[in-house]
């Protein structure tokens, strides 16, 4: 195993907002780039001055973790750093065993909310924390310029049974909640937590109906999770549940659907916390942070109610720096990423954020549809566009003009924003405003100008 600065045509793989997602078999995801990252990851580790060398890996249940696990491990083990496998997991449970056990960091593969044709890496230090932009950088880079023999052995261990460790975690940090005679519905989008969350909430007393937690290598995600809330929704009113939760395919955030039928997503679930965190002496300085996605409904409810929203750039690792910078307790994404401050790492729990819910006093007994806030929502219309290539938006012709007339009509009362996604070939196109006819047209002209010039 060696560095060579000699020039080779392997391209750099470049992570997006959540790690490195993409197709399976195609670059990044495919074998050469991941023995190269794994390789690249060890090399990093050894610059850390790390004195143990151990990484956990887990998976979300995709068919191709399987291979992707065994190219990982064939770099990392090139750089004498060894894995433990701890196989099918939810990425907080990985998160938290890379910051609790004896290991450098932690990988989880998983393509969170794609499909099953579609996979990717999440990089976790010792801390349970995302890389930071810095550090994936440096990865991608070192990865260009390693030689090393790709039939070199690697070593595997099994570790399936760490896993019980996040859940007794939860146990402890809701240990004063009783679920006894509780019905809950978990629709574990056939992913990572399908084995976990059902197993947790049985374990705090719960009776739970079980949707979307048979993963098959291929079904992840596909017509259940978070985003296909209305799978369960039947589920919850036939069973008499006080709430249903819906994860997605690696248990990092959860859209929730309430004893009604009504379906919560994570800025009513920020608008239920805030108040909530508030009162019981939990919200540093009456803030919130959540992204610009978020609601304007939310910012003026959450004035309302004396309390503060800080807005950040999209991703969950964006809020959870500006919430570590300013010493904030509560944010999180219109999505379902819900970040909550407490010892060990931080990041989506989409279990743990319906456990707090669960919490608030009077919902065992109201059900969920007692607490949850209300609040106005402005119009917001949303549309993504499929993209071949991701210049510059103020470069596209027409497209900054076009934006600046939308914001000229809104006077100040909405907004217009327009970014790529950090994960597929896509660019969102979001209008909101008080006027819903008004915002539906702006934004579609926005998109159909985008897909004009940039369709692949």
């Amino acid at each position: 195993m060696s560095e060579d600065s000699a020039e080779t045509p392997f391209q750099a793989p470049s992570f997006g907002t959540d790690g490195l997602r993409g197709s399976v078999g195609t670059p990044p995801m495919d074998p050469e780039t991941m023995r190269r990252v794994g390789a690249a990851l060890g090399i990093w580790l050894q610059r850390q001055g790390p004195e143990r060398k151990r990484v956990v890996i887990g998976n979300d249940g995709r068919d191709s973790s399987i291979w992707i696990l065994e190219c990982l491990a064939q770099g990392l083990w090139a750089t004498e750093t060894g894995v433990v496998d701890v196989d099918l997991c939810s990425t907080p449970a990985l998160a938290y065993l890379a910051a609790t056990e004896n290991f450098v960091g932690g990988v989880m593969i998983s393509a969170s909310h794609n499909p099953a044709s579609d996979n990717g890496i999440k990089i976790f230090d010792d801390c349970g924390s995302k890389l930071s932009d810095e550090a994936e950088a440096e990865i991608a880079d070192l990865s260009t310029k390693l030689d090393f023999d790709s039939g070199e052995k690697m070593g595997i261990k099994e570790g399936r049974e760490l896993l019980s460790k996040y859940g007794e975690c939860l146990a402890n940090r809701f240990s004063s909640l009783e679920l006894d005679g509780t019905t809950i519905v978990i629709d574990a989008a056939n992913g990572g937590a399908s084995n976990l969350a059902p197993e947790i909430l049985r374990g705090l007393g719960a009776d739970v109906v079980d949707m979307g937690c048979e993963p098959d290598g291929y079904n992840i995600n596909a017509g259940v999770g978070a985003l296909h809330p209305e799978h369960i929704v039947e589920a919850v009113r036939a069973s008499g549940a006080v709430m249903g939760i819906c994860l997605d395919g690696d248990g990092d955030r959860g859209i929730y659907v309430d004893d009604q039928g009504t379906t919560r997503n994570g800025d009513d679930i920020l608008a239920t916390l805030a108040p909530h965190f508030q009162a019981s002496g939990r919200l540093p300085a009456k803030t919130v942070v959540a992204t610009v996605m978020s609601n304007l409904g939310l910012r003026k409810h959450l004035e309302g109610e004396g309390l503060s929203l800080e807005m950040t750039p999209v991703g969950d690792r964006s809020v959870t720096e500006r919430m570590r910078a300013g010493g904030f307790a509560l944010g999180g994404e219109q999505s379902g990423h819900v970040i909550i401050a407490q010892e060990g790492p931080w990041g989506g729990d989409g279990l743990a954020t319906a456990l707090e819910i669960l919490s608030i006093p009077g919902v065992l007994e109201k059900g969920s549809s007692g607490v949850f806030r209300s609040f106005v929502r402005y119009p917001q219309s949303l549309i993504n566009v499929a993209v071949g290539s991701k210049p510059e938006l103020e470069e596209v012709p027409g497209v900054d003009q076009l934006r600046r007339e939308i914001e000229t009509e809104l006077a100040g009362d909405g907004r217009v924003f327009l970014r790529y996604s950090g994960t597929e070939n896509l660019c969102r196109v979001l209008v909101e405003g008080p006027d819903e006819n008004m915002v539906a047209t702006a934004a579609q002209k926005l998109a159909d100008l985008i897909r004009e010039h940039l369709s692949p």
